[in-house]
């Protein structure tokens, strides 16, 4: 009896939540944990992940559930992650995107691009193909956007950071991963995975509280904000949507992705400088190779 309960836990498709202890992402993960679903915390402090995830095994009965450490930092740590992932022998039913970074000061990761960039951008979009092998037809990729992408665009020299500003280079990872997923979306159409952004919207979160770019307006700024728990609506959405391609924001607001395509030069080069940077990183049956 205990072979066939671990033969069917192991045929369950398992649902990957990044960034899964934070805010926002230990709401989503809560959600999927409540309905019943194997999830996976990806997260970098693997020991507070395995915290969490025991707390969610006792508040919802649901013992499917564990953890990997993913730290998005460098190329090298995202494909160790996906290797501990293919040895887990399980299918993939969806990747939410969550984590993210938004640091004070620029850093140089061991890849040489800037951190935020890396971390947001590369190492996400990275993440999302190299996992696209793995996933069950009718799969879902979520990636998280924000807001701030119409604040600003892509610079030529794009992915590389000539000028760093805080907000700046955390609102262009965004922008190039929103534009990036028409992309995959229009790519990975031929495996039946569905790809989607979604848009939280300004909520309260540990980012928003821990910066300095907020301090001095936190009284006035961060209280009227809505709780974390209205930014996962979008995310649950688009889990259960048939739609790709998609920005969902909300309760029931989706808009093309397309729609943020204002220059189609400027989309082509981001597309093609991105699989140039990732192409040799991907696996051989990972999309654009």
């Amino acid at each position: 009896m205990a072979d066939n309960i671990t033969t069917e836990k192991q045929s369950k498709p398992i649902y990957i939540v990044t960034g899964a202890t934070d805010s926002m992402g230990s709401l989503i993960t809560r959600r999927l944990a409540e309905q019943g679903k194997p999830v996976l915390l990806a997260c970098r402090n693997v020991e507070r992940a395995e915290r969490y995830a025991k707390r969610l095994v006792e508040s919802t009965q649901n013992d499917d559930i564990q953890c990997l450490q993913l730290e998005l930092s460098s190329f090298a740590q995202v494909l160790d992650f996906v290797e501990r992932l293919r040895a887990l022998n399980r299918p993939v039913a969806a990747l939410v995107n969550n984590a993210g970074t938004l640091p004070r000061h620029s850093k140089i990761s061991p890849d040489g691009f800037e951190h935020t960039i890396q971390v947001n951008f590369l190492s996400t979009a990275l993440l999302s193909m190299a996992i696209y092998p793995l996933m069950t037809e009718g799969g879902r990729i979520i990636l998280s956007t924000s807001i701030s992408r119409r604040l600003v665009s892509l610079p030529y020299e794009f992915p590389a950071v000539s000028h760093f500003t805080q907000i700046g280079a955390y609102a262009q990872s965004k922008l190039a991963l929103t534009l990036f997923s028409i992309y995959m979306s229009t790519v990975m159409k031929t495996g039946r995975v569905l790809v989607n952004c979604v848009n939280p919207g300004v909520i309260k979160t540990g980012v928003l509280a821990l910066h300095h770019w907020l301090d001095r307006a936190a009284d006035y700024l961060v209280k009227p904000l809505p709780d974390p728990e209205s930014g996962v609506i979008p995310t649950m959405r688009a889990l259960e949507s048939n739609d790709t391609g998609f920005i969902f924001e909300g309760q029931d607001k989706q808009i093309k992705t397309s729609m943020v395509l204002k220059n189609r030069d400027v989309f082509i080069k981001l597309c093609n400088d991105t699989m140039r940077i990732l192409k040799k990183y991907l696996p051989a049956n990972a999309i654009g190779q």
